[in-house]
């Protein structure tokens, strides 16, 4: 999953630094990506962990939790860009929130 991740990150973190250089956007932006993206992952290694303890135990609460868990991993980011809107861009959360949903594409080939 990795190997057809990274080369989009890196892309879009590589267009944004240049659009940054260029002064069209600001460096907030960036940040606001690589925050979505990282708990972009950690919801996905979660949702992983979930599966992996649903078919071991088959304890329905425990699923829940971590579904719960994971919503929260989600909102997280969006929380931070509205509090610290100076320093993280929703906007740049957004982009970053969209690779999200390439996972599954990825995952089914």
């Amino acid at each position: 999953m990795l190997i057809f991740l990274l080369p989009i990150v890196a892309g879009i973190v590589s267009i944004l630094a240049v659009l940054c250089i260029f002064e069209i956007v600001g460096y907030s932006w960036i940040t606001g990506f690589i925050i979505a993206i990282t708990f972009g992952f950690i919801s996905f290694i979660c949702l992983r962990f979930a599966i992996d303890k649903i078919v071991d135990d088959q304890n329905v609460f425990t699923f829940i939790f971590l579904a719960i868990l994971r919503i929260g991993m989600y909102m997280v980011p969006f929380l931070i860009s509205i509090y610290l809107s100076n320093h993280i861009n929703p906007i740049g959360v957004v982009i970053g929130f969209l690779i999200i949903v390439i996972f599954p594409v990825i995952i089914k080939e």
